[in-house]
């Protein structure tokens, strides 16, 4: 029984290792429109509309200060242990 569990762990990280990697050999492809949000602030109003790539580069070149990230998995996970500090 712990021998097909591990099993699965061990498939379970080589899927998310294969994902990431995915990430970094095409960008274009993994930073879909969904994933995330462009606030711009008055003075720094784009001229034209933006590719995907042009994103992906915009983001690498970014100060730390200009980029916020949210993430509603890590927003659920918060609630869900500050619930059980609460008990």
């Amino acid at each position: 029984m712990k021998v097909k569990a591990v099993n699965k762990i061990k498939k379970a990280i080589w899927l998310l290792a294969a994902l990431g990697w995915w990430g970094v050999l095409y960008p274009e492809l993994s930073l879909t429109q969904d994933t995330c949000r462009i606030v711009w602030t008055e003075d720094m109003q784009p001229e034209e509309e933006l590719s995907q790539t042009q994103i992906y580069y915009r983001l690498l070149s970014a100060e730390p200060e200009q980029i916020k990230i949210k993430s509603r998995l890590l927003e659920i996970l918060a609630s869900y242990f500050e619930k059980d500090k609460g008990k």
